[in-house]
């Protein structure tokens, strides 16, 4: 019996292996979503940053986009603004659905942080042409409370911790 679980265990193994070997062959470092992991650190509530990610076509052919998605748990907290100024800057075509991308090109896309939700966000970048998977991308913000403002000390400024029975002009 201990032999023939090994034989099974061992094919099991096989077959996983042989399954990664696929996924790594449709998603080759040649097709590639830079950088892999976009971290925007931490992000004050109620502020939503950007970060551009670009999508490079190494497959030696043309491929046209089929998907692009965020997935995950703070998939929601991810969004991609069209036509901003940063992806006017980079000079490159924005990554749509349905965009051809020649073979050894590039396109952008911009990830924006939009939440007032306190918390770590994590989610994933997918993009899909036709045939097969361009790399999948990480996304990782933590935000944080925005601070809260500072109360004067000076007796009479309608501000002040010093008195209630302040009196204050509206």
């Amino acid at each position: 019996m201990r032999h023939r679980s090994n034989l099974v265990v061992g094919g099991v193994i096989g077959v996983i292996a042989l399954l990664c070997i696929a996924v790594v062959a449709q998603a080759s470092v040649k097709n590639s979503v830079q950088p892999g992991k976009l971290v925007f650190g931490q992000v004050v509530s109620g502020q939503h940053p950007n970060r551009l990610v670009t999508l490079h076509n190494g497959t030696g052919a043309n491929r046209r986009i089929k998907t692009i998605g965020i997935a995950g748990s703070g998939g929601y907290v991810f969004t991609m603004p069209k036509n901003t100024a940063a992806l006017a800057a980079t000079g490159l075509p924005t990554c749509t659905v349905g965009l051809v991308l020649p073979a050894g090109a590039k396109c952008a896309i911009d990830i924006r942080v939009h939440t007032v939700r306190v918390g770590w966000w994590r989610s994933v970048l997918h993009i899909v042409y036709r045939n097969g998977w361009f790399n999948s991308g990480s996304l990782e913000a933590h935000v944080v409370p925005a601070p809260t403002p500072a109360r004067s000390t000076t007796p009479g400024s309608c501000t002040s911790l010093s008195t209630i029975s302040e009196v204050c002009a509206s």
